[in-house]
């Protein structure tokens, strides 16, 4: 019945994105011509039969119709751009394939301008309705978790986004997960009994979170969900590398499971390189006043270079100048082994709240990560991209661990994971090395997108160190 009731509803989602697409495609006709078009002649009929079954197959391919309970909004502006595109593209094939030359090419750019602006704020709008609703204790969906000291991070998140709205009705876990979540749920043993749980209480989904997956354990549990149709997740760190580079290999006839730890997706990585030149140019350019004007702020309130260039270490060990503003003194090298017994920062990197060796225009820049800008210099060059893990210093890399040395896999970036972490000024050295892992192992165009316009904000809350 649920699931019955869940296809209605984001039928008529769909059905909401295809009126949506159609006022955007009158708004657009409006504008460059100063007249609307809706069923005025046959013309004007087949644009909008082909609006209609364009938007009805890219809404539901893309999943736009669905109520995703924890979906960011930059991960659903991505989506809807991409709509945007896809059905402009094909809505342009169709004139010039009905010969339809009078409409031109500037409406359907206009179109795609005004679909994108109202498809988002009509998502995002129904993102919110539901989001507040499940603060208020509607809608929501009690869960079991079966996991290990692993579960903790996914049990924090659930506990901190009550918009999601999930209760955790029980947890099956291990003793070091009661010692710091035993508030949260009722505890379970780990031989509880599965069957006997999920018939004498109400439970909607079981969530398995174990760093160590046992296979056994997962086809019970699934086979017990199955049987009484609760709806089974399992979260796992071998996902990550199932997501995007897995393929099959045949060696003759024989099928074998390659995985690849690094991302293999050669058109999706070459649109990423032509991305961050086109990109780079275009921060440049545009903003150039706001480069002088940081230059001339440095020059004038200390003295010393306007910029800082070190030597760095990129993709596969090569290394290369990169480019920062300078926010410290001139001999910040020399003050840092005096300043060794206050790091805040275990591993190989410093770190210090309260370095004395930054100046106070070099205060600012770090809060809003202007002295980054210069790097975008670096990514037109080709030795950086926009997205990527940080390069390190080599004596930095010279003290990593073996795990470690594969965040050199990728090219480097401007901003990561880490940077638009909220907690990223606490976070430790080991934990930041993993959250470049997690970003080379689940990297995507999508991803990218995500974090460029979280890195926005961040800028934006100015609560960089």
């Amino acid at each position: 019945m649920l699931r019955e009731k869940e296809k209605v509803v984001y039928n008529a989602l769909a059905a909401v994105d295809v009126f949506i697409a159609w006022i955007a495609f009158e708004l657009a006709l409006w504008v460059h011509f100063e007249q609307l078009a809706f069923i005025r002649n046959k013309d004007s009929i087949i644009l909008h039969l082909l609006i209609l079954g364009i938007w009805l197959v890219l809404s539901k391919t893309l999943r736009l119709n669905e109520l995703y309970r924890s979906r960011p909004y930059s991960v659903l502006l991505f989506n809807v751009i991409v709509m945007s595109l896809l059905g402009s593209g094909l809505l342009a094939l169709a004139v010039f394939v009905f010969n339809l030359f009078y409409i031109g090419l500037i409406p359907i750019l206009y179109f795609g301008g005004i679909v994108t602006f109202l498809t988002f704020v009509e998502k995002v709008v129904i993102y919110h309705y539901m989001k507040s609703a499940r603060k208020r204790g509607l809608n929501y969906r009690n869960i079991l978790i079966v996991g290990d000291k692993s579960a903790g991070t996914f049990i924090n998140q659930v506990l901190n986004n009550p918009e999601w709205g999930y209760r955790i009705t029980g947890i099956i876990g291990a003793e070091e997960l009661k010692s710091t979540h035993k508030e949260v749920a009722p505890f379970l043993p780990l031989d509880a009994d599965i069957d006997h749980i999920l018939a004498e209480k109400t439970i909607d989904e079981v969530i398995y979170c174990q760093e160590k997956a046992r296979m056994e354990e997962i086809m019970t549990l699934m086979t017990s969900c199955h049987e009484v149709g609760v709806i089974f997740r399992m979260s796992s760190p071998f996902f990550n590398m199932l997501s995007n580079k897995t393929h099959l290999h045949y060696f003759d006839t024989t099928p074998v499971l390659t995985i690849s730890n690094t991302p293999m997706d050669y058109l999706s990585l070459k649109f990423k390189a032509i991305y961050d030149f086109l990109v780079s140019f275009f921060v440049i350019t545009l903003f150039s006043p706001v480069y002088i004007g940081i230059a001339l702020a440095i020059k004038l309130t200390s003295k010393g270079p306007v910029f800082f260039k070190q030597k760095r270490v990129g993709i596969r060990g090569r290394k290369f100048w990169v480019y920062k503003y300078r926010t410290m003194v001139t001999n910040a090298e020399d003050l840092k082994q005096e300043l060794m017994a206050q790091n805040e920062m275990d591993g190989p990197t410093f770190k210090m709240t309260r370095d004395p060796r930054i100046t106070g225009v070099g205060h600012f820049l770090r809060k809003t990560s202007l002295d980054e800008l210069p790097q975008f210099f670096n990514v037109l060059l080709g030795d950086m991209s926009i997205v990527g893990p940080r390069p390190p210093v080599p004596q930095e890399v010279k003290e990593y661990k073996r795990w470690q040395l594969r965040r050199l896999s990728m090219k480097p970036g401007i901003t990561c994971i880490w940077q638009v972490s909220a907690s990223r000024n606490d976070i430790s050295f080991e934990e930041w090395m993993r959250m470049d892992l997690e970003y080379i192992d689940s990297w995507s165009l999508k991803l990218d997108f995500v974090i460029i316009l979280k890195t926005v904000r961040t800028m934006l809350r100015a609560d960089g160190k």
